[in-house]
């Protein structure tokens, strides 16, 4: 029952298919209490909230003016809700475009994004130190946990690069594939700079041509 009614908040707005999705949804109203229990609709005096349980008067399905009134309380809501969420978590600090591109008529553009990032979302992707040591004639070994619901690409992979990198294609020092199922990079020896210097190793992920995963590394002699 609920599903159907948040279907309805994108359906079309033409009277057949509403009067269609009102009838059917009095069809469901008849099914027993315990339907509606599981399915999280309680029948009250309005419509209230996006965010949890989907609350309806018995009225606002049987007269199918209330039934359209109903929906667009619905989808007011649902713009509310979704504004509030995500209006401020992107910010556009600048835009330009390349103009002395001759290629094509589509003008490539660029821009400067501040994204906000909810940090109370497990990673997918986390080195198991934020800060590994290496020592000058010694191999380094990166270890890293994958979260169960993340796939690892076979292209994926760590880099070290420089503690002021922007670009892990770009300015990586050295970088190594990562081996399915082993958790761990391993960098030799050669690969350490000689001198005691901070570093920072990188996970790229091959799907999302970005990196997911940082942490430092600290060069010692």
């Amino acid at each position: 029952y609920q599903r159907r009614v948040r279907e309805a908040v994108v359906s079309t707005q033409s009277t057949g298919r509403l009067e269609t999705l009102r009838r059917r949804t009095m069809a469901l109203m008849r099914k027993t209490a315990q339907y509606a229990s599981e399915t999280g609709v309680s029948f009250v005096n309005k419509a209230t909230g996006l965010g949890g349980q989907v609350q309806i008067h018995k009225a606002d399905i049987v007269d199918p003016d209330r039934f359209k009134s109903f929906l667009s309380t619905l989808e007011r809501e649902k713009v509310a809700a979704v504004r509030s969420k995500y209006e401020n978590s992107v910010k556009c600090l600048s835009y330009d475009h390349r103009g002395d591109f001759k290629q094509s008529d589509h003008k490539p553009v660029l821009a400067l994004l501040e994204v906000a990032v909810d940090k109370s979302l497990p990673a997918g992707i986390k080195f198991t130190s934020d800060n590994f040591l290496w020592k000058k004639g010694d191999s380094l070994t990166t270890t890293y946990n994958v979260a169960k619901h993340v796939e690892v690409g076979a292209w994926d992979w760590v880099c070290l690069c420089e503690s002021d990198w922007t670009d892990a294609n770009k300015h990586y020092i050295v970088y190594e594939y990562v081996a399915l199922g082993k958790g761990k990079v391993k960098f030799p020896s050669m690969s350490h700079p000689g001198k005691a210097k901070t570093l920072q190793v990188v996970y790229v992920s091959s799907k999302m041509t970005a990196p997911v995963a940082v942490a430092n590394v600290t060069c010692q002699i």
